[in-house]
């Protein structure tokens, strides 16, 4: 299962986006995991992880667990793989990855939950 999700808006006030891209797969028990190459889409042009990057991935594996505790009961255990963040540094916010990942696993998953987070005027996530 693979599920992508860009989260792009524009207002009057603010911008944001993130982009998250996860693989999913059958497990015993649910797990998420962050990719080494998680940005090399970016290679050669950054060549070093830095304090950003540690934050997007804290955010992609803090977004996956909120989706996998938000699955229905019957919902088999998934491990998930987060094998793409894309950022952008004037408009990737604190929680615009957490978002996109959450919104990336449930499209893997094929379930979207009844009250999903969203985002709110002043374009912070709301994670209900």
């Amino acid at each position: 299962m693979e599920g992508t999700y860009r989260l792009r808006y524009q207002t009057n006030r603010s911008a944001g986006f993130a982009e998250v891209t996860v693989l999913g797969a059958a497990a015993a028990q649910p797990d998420v995991l962050v990719a080494p190459d998680v940005f090399g889409w970016r290679r050669g042009t950054y060549d070093e992880r830095n304090a950003e990057d540690e934050r997007a991935c804290t955010e992609a594996r803090d977004g996956a667990w909120y989706a996998l505790t938000h699955l229905p009961a019957d919902a088999p255990d998934l491990l998930v793989s987060v094998v793409g963040i894309v950022t952008a540094p004037a408009d990737t916010g604190p929680g615009h990855v957490k978002f996109a990942a959450a919104q990336a696993v449930w499209l893997a998953a094929g379930h979207a939950p009844h009250h999903p987070p969203w985002i709110d005027e002043t374009g912070t996530p709301v994670f209900p």
